[in-house]
């Protein structure tokens, strides 16, 4: 008797889990415990805005310290940026004490500028007359710019440090001086009928135009030799007319050494 033949059982595949999709990265950092996220901040601190706020920084604390007592990363701080936003933006902190002397060299041109070229015109130096005259505004514009600007004290630091301890920056606020105490030079040697070249003429015009920079550097001192409370506009023009006075005085009456 033939024997059935029976089919091997077959087994059901288990039925397949439901797989979930891993979140696809976003390729941006996570924020940092409490503060905005990497990503932001080092976005922010790549525009001119931030360029603007280092120099400002630094430009106070460069002032205050001196390049070696400044930090970057209190400049960083004090500028609400980044750390690396100054190697961004300048490369290196000898960098940034440059472009800061860039910086005053820039604010103070703009301001000094118009009356530097019209005193280096013809017109200034057709006679005497005219050259004081031009040297007298000149002069004046300078106070103006000295005593009236409320960033002019944080330029009169940094300049002093430069010239008590010369860096590759004072190089660059030299030609600014340079060229100004030029044109007020032709101006006093055209006033006196003398060679703008002659010692006696160029040190003359040290003395003219350091009657307004000692209300600059002296300026603590003033006010409160003075009983002022600051030198503000009724002030500044007082200290112009006593300057315009010397001025006027200096050259209607100087005699040969």
């Amino acid at each position: 008797m033939a024997k059935s033949r029976t089919a091997p059982a077959t087994t059901a595949p288990a039925p397949r889990a439901s797989a979930k999709a891993s979140p696809r990265p976003s390729g941006r950092p996570s924020a940092g415990t409490g503060g905005e996220p990497h990503y932001r901040r080092a976005r922010r601190d790549r525009g001119a805005e931030t360029r603007q706020r280092l120099i400002e920084a630094a430009l106070d604390v460069f002032g205050r310290h001196g390049f070696e007592g400044a930090s970057t990363r209190q400049i960083a701080k004090e500028a609400d940026a980044n750390l690396a936003a100054i190697v961004y933006h300048f490369g290196s902190k000898e960098a940034l004490h440059i472009a800061v002397a860039e910086y005053i060299v820039g604010r103070v041109g703009a301001l000094l500028g118009p009356r530097l070229a019209a005193a280096a015109t013809s017109e200034a130096a057709a006679t005497p007359e005219a050259a004081r005259a031009a040297l007298v505004a000149l002069i004046e514009a300078y106070a103006d710019v000295l005593l009236g600007e409320a960033e002019a004290e944080r330029w009169a630091r940094f300049i002093v440090r430069e010239q008590m301890q010369p860096s590759p920056a004072f190089e660059v606020i030299f030609g600014m001086m340079s060229r100004a105490h030029a044109i007020a030079t032709g101006l006093v040697a055209i006033a006196l009928g003398r060679d703008p070249g002659e010692e006696s003429v160029r040190l003359r015009t040290f003395t003219l135009m350091g009657q307004v920079l000692v209300f600059r550097l002296a300026n603590t001192m003033v006010v409160r030799t003075m009983d002022w409370t600051s030198i503000g506009e009724a002030e500044r023009q007082t200290i112009k007319r006593l300057i315009v006075g010397n001025v006027s005085a200096i050259l209607g009456g100087a005699v040969s050494p």
